[in-house]
């Protein structure tokens, strides 16, 4: 005999890793000991089925990985998944698509740029993008990470990454597994820097317009005789003065530098902070990607 069960049913999908409860209405009382047992059980799995596969976890995206060969003006997007921003609905793009730098217009192989022309040495955002009236999914770029300029009949959207673009208008070449870019060829961005002793924020070549964590090699060491200590941390925490117990670096000479890898959470404007423990030192920083959870964290 079938005992009885609720009438809601609170369950939890657990996809790429996130937990997201999500409660199914609409299921019946089973009455137990009657012919209709069988009936109800199988009317109630589908209305848990339904839901199921009806629901949109918040900030979910899975696939949709970028690619380009560099000094080019195209790109791929991998077929994916991914919850619009406004976590209401999900938008599947079903096959591989390519666009370029072109003003966009649907469709694969056709241009992604939101508005104006495309600029170079610039930050470009892409987002995946639906029109909820036909079901059609797209892909555009641009320069704004949260308000894009949207295609007539388009009302969802959500950033899947970033890309730049060299002195030419094309993509700068980088390689995507997940949420890790990284450039194919390292790039630097201080060399032979003072990082001083108040602190200096130094812009990194990752992405603007949203936070992301910067990796990157940096050498450190003392132009004069005296060891000495550098410190990294993410312009999100306090300013505080550098000393041997909160470094991430020590050089005792010019001779003897310290090196490491950082991967540092960066502001909104690419920046990092430096701070030595006196003035006068000179480091070198050389930027080989980033990672980007592409709004999974909001």
């Amino acid at each position: 005999m079938i005992r009885s069960v609720p009438c809601a049913l609170l369950f939890a999908i657990v996809l790429g890793g996130n937990a997201v409860a999500q409660t199914c209405s609409g299921l019946t009382t089973l009455t137990n000991g009657t012919n209709a047992d069988a009936t109800q059980v199988m009317g109630n799995f589908n209305t848990l089925l339904n839901c199921i596969n009806a629901g949109t976890p918040r900030a979910y995206v899975s696939g949709l990985t970028l690619s380009t060969s560099g000094s080019s003006s195209s790109f791929g997007i991998s077929q994916g998944v991914a919850t619009s921003d406004d976590a209401s609905t999900s938008m599947k793009l079903a096959t591989a698509y390519s666009k370029t730098t072109a003003a966009w217009a649907v469709g694969s192989g056709n241009g992604a740029l939101d508005t104006g022309s495309i600029a170079n040495n610039s930050w470009y955002h892409v987002f995946l993008v639906e029109r909820t009236d036909t079901g059609v999914v797209d892909v555009l770029v641009s320069l704004s990470s949260t308000t894009p300029v949207l295609p007539a009949s388009y009302t969802k959207q959500r950033r899947i990454g970033s890309m730049k673009t060299n002195g030419s208008g094309q993509w700068i070449f980088f390689h995507q597994l997940g949420d890790e870019f990284l450039w194919d060829a390292v790039v630097s961005d201080a060399s032979g820097v003072d990082p001083g002793s108040t602190g200096n924020l130094i812009a990194l070549s990752v992405p603007s317009g949203v936070q992301v964590y910067a990796r990157a090699s940096v050498i450190f060491f003392r132009v004069s005789s005296g060891g000495t200590y550098l410190q990294v941390t993410s312009p999100d925490v306090a300013n505080n003065s550098t000393t041997s117990g909160n470094a991430t670096l020590f050089s005792v000479d010019g001779t003897h530098p310290g090196s490491t890898e950082i991967t540092t959470r960066t502001n909104t404007a690419s920046q990092v902070r430096f701070r030595s423990d006196i003035a006068g030192d000179s480091m070198y920083v050389n930027t080989m990607g980033w990672v980007d959870h592409r709004g999974r964290d909001n």
